[in-house]
């Protein structure tokens, strides 16, 4: 039977199909000509999940970095349900995805797969945390959002697969005495002043990024406006992670002295190399003057920390610690959310305002003088 019909455009448009029965075929055509009444008919598509997946990357105006973790959350999708038309994916298809990537043993595909993904020796999936499976939920969720706003699909299906309830980690940090030793400990090291910028508040991208021209001695000021982050193949610099990321503050002396003490440092090894000292204008380099990349510091730090025998804590740990300490001394939620580049002050309270045991152990002591005193009355 074909269909000739008229779209709520102005467009016409025909569809054909077989039947076994009359009776079948009148009731498609009715379902049909009723469905294009109400603006609800999609017509069939051999759009397959990866090409949509494809389709909708290409659309994102986003950074390489950025571009690369929504590869990663989509790929999971693409692995299972890539040859599958986009059309016949449902709920149930979508809340089998979570369950094998709870599970763990989904097998790795190739698509937008890197080098290093291709050669390994492991093809199948590890079970992936939830707040991961949640990151990926969006990005499929945006996928067949697209596909919705394109007219191919009348409903999504990822829309109400519910997202795994998530428990947020405690946070480690390192305490004012730790700080302290690392800095001690690490004062003739090639990334000393990448441990003082982390320890100041700085994301490890914002610390790779700043340049010297960024620090203002007479001003007292260093300005944050980049960050440097891993991509495939190694580092890129762009923008900061949010707007309210960019930030001018003022230096404390102790990391005012610490900078001046690098650049003379720069200054000798410049001499020393001559020409092949490559002028990046970084403030943290290597011992040849090239930047580190991102995983490298963080490397770095494992084995500063192990070297000092202080606890492992990640690198971002060390702007934990500056927030915790900042807020132990009553410095105000909005001074620290400014300091840290942060847009609320109520995010900042949540995330980093964490008491340290000695805290909690000043509280306890403090508590039971007063129902100490109280008792002796």
């Amino acid at each position: 039977m074909r269909v000739h019909a008229e779209r709520a455009d102005g467009t016409r448009f025909q569809h054909k199909k077989r039947f076994r029965t009359v009776e079948e075929a009148v009731k498609w055509r009715s379902t049909v000509v009723s469905e294009v009444a109400h603006g609800t008919h999609i017509a069939p598509s051999d759009l397959t999940v990866r090409q949509a997946a494809d389709a909708w990357l290409a659309g994102q105006r986003i950074r390489t970095s950025t571009r690369e973790g929504y590869v990663a959350n989509l790929r999971p999708l693409v692995d299972m349900l890539g040859d599958r038309a986009a059309q016949s994916i449902t709920k149930a298809d979508i809340e089998l995805l979570v369950q094998k990537l709870r599970r763990g043993g989904l097998p790795f595909g190739d698509w937008h797969a890197p080098e290093k993904l291709l050669k390994a020796t492991r093809k199948k999936r590890d079970p992936l945390a939830p707040r991961t499976i949640n990151a990926c939920l969006i990005r499929v969720r945006a996928v067949f959002d697209d596909l919705m706003q394109q007219g191919a699909l009348i409903r999504n299906p990822a829309a109400h697969v519910k997202s795994l309830p998530v428990t947020r980690p405690a946070l480690s940090t390192l305490d004012a005495d730790q700080a302290a030793t690392l800095l001690e400990w690490t004062a003739a090291e090639r990334f000393h002043i990448a441990w003082r910028l982390a320890l100041s508040g700085l994301r490890r991208g914002e610390v790779l990024a700043l340049r010297w021209d960024g620090v203002d001695f007479d001003a007292n000021t260093v300005a944050i406006d980049a960050a440097r982050v891993a991509v495939s193949g190694g580092s890129e610099t762009g923008a900061t992670k949010t707007k309210s990321s960019e930030r001018t503050l003022p230096l404390p002396p102790d990391l005012a002295a610490a900078l001046k003490r690098e650049k003379q440092r720069q200054r000798e090894l410049k001499l020393q190399l001559g020409s092949k000292w490559p002028n990046s204008g970084l403030v943290v380099v290597d011992e040849f003057g090239n930047p580190p990349h991102p995983d490298t510091l963080s490397k770095a730090w494992r084995e500063a920390l192990e070297a000092a025998g202080l606890p492992h804590v990640r690198l971002h740990d060390a702007r934990h610690s500056c927030a915790t300490l900042m807020h132990l001394d009553g410095v105000p939620a909005a001074v620290i959310a400014a300091w840290l580049g942060h847009t609320d002050a109520r995010f900042t309270l949540s995330v980093y305002a964490h008491a340290t045991n000695d805290a909690l152990a000043d509280a306890a002591a403090s508590l039971s003088r007063v129902t100490g005193k109280r008792k002796a009355d």
